[in-house]
């Protein structure tokens, strides 16, 4: 995706320049199996010892921490060794594109607009984020604010849709990819900030206020979480 999910997603180091870097646990039912996605190249760690594995989940976020099934998780060592192949010398802008979809990271392997991954439900919410009408690219400055991240940053209502939709889907990988959108990236959007209160518009001409109450402002996208039982169908 456009600006996106590094985990595949996990994107980069610093990411957007105030988003704050953290990591993210994902391991088998068994804990037997994790890998740790994180925001800087090579963007993940493999780990199979069980008592290192119970350890660094117990004394992690709960938030930061996802158990999928066993064929997920190797799917996600195959995406992280590979990354891990190209080493730390990866340029900004890099990443991984979570397994299984062509949308969910940095750019797109699809070769169309229809071209879909096997998670198609969770890669068509990952492609519809990518198509957000209201962005502000890499170094542009729209109603008041300048993006001086080297990604596109979406706004407040589209990263709202993203999270609305990897929620209905409720999958493991739905989950996932909202856990590291927006509980391990911590992605900043942008809103108006209209309305203003009366106060704030006071000593302005009425032309000015309202040129000012709808500039636009940063602000973090709310976090993610499940609205209910995993489903499992």
């Amino acid at each position: 995706m456009k600006q996106m999910l590094a985990v595949f997603l996990l994107l980069i180091p610093t990411l957007w320049g105030d988003e704050t870097e953290a990591n993210v646990l994902v391991a088998d039912t068994t804990m037997s199996r994790m890998v740790e996605l994180q925001a800087s190249a090579p963007f993940c760690s493999l780990y199979t010892d069980r008592g290192v594995i119970q350890k660094m989940i117990l004394g992690a976020d709960p938030k930061k921490v996802r158990q999928m099934s066993a064929n997920l998780v190797a799917d996600l060592e195959e995406t992280c060794k590979a990354s891990r192949e190209k080493g730390k010398n990866q340029p900004p802008g890099s990443g991984l594109i979570y397994p299984g979809t062509k949308w969910c990271g940095p750019g797109t392997l699809a070769k169309s607009y229809d071209d879909l991954g096997h998670h198609a439900s969770e890669d068509a919410c990952c492609r519809e984020h990518d198509h957000c009408p209201i962005t502000i690219s890499p170094k542009e400055c729209i109603n008041g604010i300048c993006n001086h991240s080297p990604f596109t940053r979406s706004h407040c209502d589209c990263d709202a849709k993203f999270r609305r939709c990897l929620q209905n889907i409720n999958s493991e990988v739905a989950n996932t990819l909202g856990a590291l959108f927006f509980n391990v990236i911590q992605v900043t959007c942008f809103q108006e900030r209209r309305p203003c209160s009366q106060w704030q518009r006071n000593g302005y001409a009425e032309e000015e206020s309202n040129r000012l109450c709808s500039q636009y402002k940063f602000r973090p996208s709310d976090k993610y979480v499940p609205l209910m039982p995993l489903n499992v169908n």
